[in-house]
């Protein structure tokens, strides 16, 4: 979902003018009357130089959107004069999620003007997001957090036409098995529900609307919160809203469980055994000495919860219950669902982040990311594909790594940890020089 694929560009938010009703939840948006469709021709227009390759692309998904139910008006209007967008390409290779440190991304994320802004929402759309959450049981601060981290509360829902972005994207390069069912998806939407084209605007990734929906998940799971019989997640905030929690509620969201706390770890703590994927009963954190961030014994909860520890042994630690979970269902990146819940509870009064984060530490480069692939594999741990990506298999044979040399075992990378282990490198290879030739990497990718 653009959930794993949205744009997060923050822009400043204008709706605080409208303070004077914070205590009623505006009607939304008129919606746009279905537009008359004129007689198009038969087919796109032909490529300039160049664009042969698109070009065929779109003949060859007019074809396939034709046999799906798609008219050949709806195809053509929706696609004339589209062509490849190309900033898209360094869009997908430098998501805010994947590139930052995490305690950069949450600096934004979480910024004391968002959690402001949060408030104001909270107040403003009450009555709407008191109904959405007792009929869905995703906590209404959950829901306005998503929101904010989404779109800036509505403000910034990308302005790229959604037909051109997801043809780029379908039509060459990594993501094109993700976008070319989005695109034929976008198709049904439009033939479905007749929004103008014009009005048809997402991220670069094709994920739109204030919650920003990808085309297939708004078929899945899109909402009519405000009643009208029209779903339009452009310019209805309670459509959006209760199309998000329609969304988590499906998923899984467990009713009435926190998606997590700040904790605080032992001095002996395995490290090995923080990680997303081990869960154990709250009474088994305990028993190993994990404790409140206030130094208290954990609440107790018949839930299974993991531990997570978004910055290395040296960062915060949080204690998340499957809720967390959930939330990466909207968008995969472990840091999107922290800054979700860390910015649901600060909108409720909750402190901040009581450990501090390790400020000096430097966010790796790609080819720096590569490079512990790479080193990991000659020094006989696997990590998968040498793609930059430090995914689950990478963390993996990293926290081996760690082991081998007695410290903890975090799987977190650091500039310090790929220069001990470039070290163990050429010492194990000696023939291997700061001149020798790379290995051969696979195209990169953004997590999923």
């Amino acid at each position: 979902m653009a959930n794993r694929l949205s744009s997060r560009l923050a822009l400043l938010f204008t709706g605080l003018a409208l303070a004077g009703c914070a205590h009623a939840p505006p009607k939304s948006a008129p919606k746009p009357a279905p537009p008359v469709v004129a007689p198009l021709p038969p087919a796109p227009p032909p490529p300039s130089p160049g664009d042969t390759r698109f070009a065929d692309f779109l003949a060859q998904a007019r074809s396939e959107a034709l046999a799906q139910g798609i008219t050949a008006a709806t195809f053509d209007s929706a696609t004339a004069g589209i062509a490849p967008i190309p900033t898209i390409a360094a869009m997908n290779a430098n998501q805010p999620e994947f590139t930052k440190p995490v305690w950069s991304y949450l600096d934004s994320a979480v910024s004391a003007r968002r959690i402001k802004d949060a408030q104001f929402m909270l107040a403003r759309y009450g009555e709407v997001l008191d109904r959405i959450a007792a009929q869905s049981g995703v906590p209404k601060e959950i829901l306005v957090a998503v929101w904010g981290m989404e779109s800036d509360y509505g403000a910034d829902g990308g302005g790229f036409n959604l037909f051109a972005a997801l043809a780029t994207l379908a039509y060459d390069g990594p993501r094109a098995a993700y976008a070319k069912p989005e695109f034929l998806a976008a198709l049904q939407i439009y033939q479905q529900q007749r929004y103008p084209v014009s009005e048809m605007v997402g991220s670069w990734a094709g994920a739109f609307g204030q919650t920003q929906f990808t085309p297939t998940t708004f078929l899945k799971y899109a909402a009519d919160g405000d009643g009208d019989g029209v779903i339009d997640l452009w310019h209805s905030a309670p459509d959006a809203l209760a199309s998000a929690a329609r969304l988590l509620s499906e998923q899984g969201w467990v009713r009435g469980q926190s998606w997590g706390y700040e904790i605080n770890l032992p001095g002996d703590f395995a490290y090995e055994n923080a990680d997303l994927d081990i869960t154990k009963p709250v009474a088994d954190w305990t028993a190993r000495g994990v404790r409140t961030a206030a130094g208290d014994l954990l609440p107790p909860s018949d839930a299974n919860a993991a531990v997570y520890l978004p910055a290395g042994a040296r960062g915060p630690a949080f204690l998340v219950f499957a809720n967390f979970s959930m939330i990466l269902k909207y968008n995969n990146a472990a840091s999107y669902a922290l800054a979700v819940s860390l910015l649901a509870d600060r909108m409720t009064g909750a402190p901040p982040v009581r450990h501090a984060w390790p400020r000096d530490e430097r966010a790796l480069s790609r080819s720096e990311r590569i490079a512990f692939q790479t080193d990991l594999l000659k020094l006989g741990f696997d990590p998968g594909t040498a793609d930059g990506v430090l995914g689950r298999r990478t963390r993996g044979a990293l926290r081996q790594y760690q082991k081998s040399k007695s410290v903890p075992a975090d799987g977190f990378p650091t500039a310090a940890l790929l220069a001990t282990l470039e070290a163990d490198t050429a010492a194990k290879n000696p023939q291997v020089t700061p001149d020798s030739p790379a290995a051969p990497v696979a195209p990169q990718t953004a997590p999923q």
